[in-house]
């Protein structure tokens, strides 16, 4: 997977919400402060990271908030310079524990329904083969074990180091290593799949 059009194909996220704390003073405004700073800086990625683990569009904000209120419960344990590795280490326990529920099950997407929506679009149109690339790219990564898809994505898309990756999923750096093998063979041939189907589809039409 390219890094670059990975980047590209993002599903745009939300602004980080404002916080409606009250004026404190002291450690109380220091906390304040530095949960807002830590909205500020990483609630757009960690939107768009729980969104490439499978947190359906529709529940990604409250996913990523959930995340947030995590972090809230427990600053006084996060390193400074450590938040990020924190937020998308509670991010894939977030996202597991929701793609697990029943209920975001069913909102899963249907592959033919997608790939009928992108194979029924005009093919000049950027925006729309950028919408139908996005699209592929999503099921493609659906089709992996939550393993191997939580360490392509924090590598591929969100640019994550072997090691960063091992110290945030809390794994060995030879697992991380393997996983990233393992996922970048079973997404090529998911895609590839993907797209010999899509390219079926607009040869019928």
């Amino acid at each position: 997977m390219d890094r670059t059009m990975a980047a590209e194909e993002s599903p745009r996220p939300p602004e980080a919400p404002l916080s409606r704390a009250p004026e404190l003073t002291g450690a109380g405004a220091a906390r304040n402060e530095r949960l807002a700073t830590m909205l500020t800086d990483h609630y757009r990625a960690i939107w768009r990271a729980v969104r490439r683990l499978g947190v359906p569009s529709a529940s990604a904000e409250d996913a990523a908030q959930e995340v947030f209120i995590i972090a809230s419960r427990k600053l006084d344990e996060i390193v400074p310079g450590g938040e990020a590795r924190f937020l998308y280490g509670v991010a894939l326990r977030v996202a597991a524990n929701r793609r697990r529920s029943s209920a975001l099950r069913h909102e899963r997407s249907d592959e033919a329904a997608v790939l009928a929506a992108a194979s029924s679009r005009a093919r000049p149109d950027a925006l729309l083969e950028e919408k139908q690339m996005r699209e592929l790219l999503e099921l493609a990564l659906a089709e992996l074990p939550e393993d191997l898809r939580a360490a392509l994505v924090l590598f591929e898309i969100e640019g994550f180091s072997e090691r960063e990756i091992a110290d945030i999923a809390d794994i060995p750096l030879g697992t991380v290593a393997s996983r990233l093998r393992r996922a970048r063979a079973a997404f090529h041939r998911a895609a590839a799949r993907l797209r010999a189907l899509l390219e079926s589809r607009e040869e019928e039409s």
